[in-house]
């Protein structure tokens, strides 16, 4: 039997994600193995392999699902792009609740949240337009239009309200704005044609999001590790910052992401070809009973 790559690329890859909490995250220079306790940790001996392991396990029942024959149909598939949404809010509300998350009004948060708001609009816009709606003058260029001018007055309105009503700086929970930052790119990625492959889309995007998270976790870990020294170890032996390095549990988690991205890619470029070739026999089922009805007519 033919193997299936992708499935085992994705679902290797969230596995590797999730043993990487039994590796060695942090360690201190060799010239201090024998001076400071601990002079290494591991996933297990921090809260950054807990993390980890819980993104790889979101990772995994994100996968599961999409590779499975239930995701082929728009309305499955839209529902498990909100289960990514709710599970990306749990996560954060477990290892974030107290976190907070500082907006300024011309900060990348706002032009990223304009950017996804207008492209909503603009992929509603589209579908108005392609569904007769708006006449049957050119109906596509009228929908691209109008869809790039409401992307760009919603990017200028929302940095200007972040500047003018909540001020220079504002400050959010870090669940909230994930449950928001989520909510903009499942919509997004639900309004895309066609909405069957809506769950593939945000598997992509949910895999780039749990991946940032992981790579730009070394310098905590590095921190966690000397702030462990400080606590436990002997006071006149304790290591310092820039004696830590990350290892190989770090750049495993990382080694994961990258595996599950690369499934990831390859069952949405599969789902899209088999869409695609439907859609084609469609057409051709279409072209060729008009043809029919034609031939008939003229009889």
């Amino acid at each position: 039997m033919k193997r299936d790559w992708a499935r085992v690329l994705a679902v290797g890859g969230s596995l590797v994600v999730i043993q990487s909490v039994f590796w060695e995250y942090a360690r201190m220079r060799p010239d201090y193995r024998f001076l400071v306790e601990p002079w290494a940790i591991r996933g297990f001996d921090s809260i950054h392999g807990v993390v980890f392991a819980t993104i790889g396990v979101g990772l995994l029942a994100a996968v599961l699902p999409v590779a499975a024959r239930l995701s082929t149909t728009s309305r499955n598939s839209v529902l498990i792009v909100a289960g990514m949404v709710v599970a990306a809010f749990i996560i954060t509300l477990i290892f974030a609740r107290d976190e907070d998350v500082s907006l300024s009004g011309d900060s990348i948060g706002a032009i990223v949240f304009g950017v996804g708001l207008g492209l909503t609009l603009h992929l509603a816009v589209v579908r108005l337009a392609e569904s007769g709606r708006l006449g049957e003058a050119p109906r596509r260029t009228l929908a691209g239009a109008t869809g790039g001018l409401i992307m760009l007055a919603v990017v200028i309105f929302v940095v200007l309200l972040m500047r003018v009503v909540l001020g220079t700086e504002t400050t959010m929970g870090a669940p909230f704005a994930v449950l928001l930052l989520m909510t903009v790119i499942g919509v997004a990625m639900a309004l895309l044609r066609p909405h069957s492959m809506a769950s593939h889309r945000m598997l992509m995007a949910a895999t780039v999001i749990g991946g940032t998270v992981i790579g730009l976790s070394a310098a905590a870990i590095r921190s966690t590790l000397v702030r462990i020294q400080a606590e436990t170890g002997p006071l006149f032996a304790s290591g310092q910052y820039r004696d830590t390095q990350v290892t190989w549990g770090y750049f495993l988690a990382n080694i994961g992401v990258v595996l599950t991205f690369a499934g990831a890619v390859m069952m949405w470029a599969r789902r899209r070809d088999i869409v695609q070739s439907q859609q084609r026999a469609a057409r051709q089922r279409q072209a060729a009973e008009e043809s029919a009805q034609e031939l008939a007519a003229a009889r």
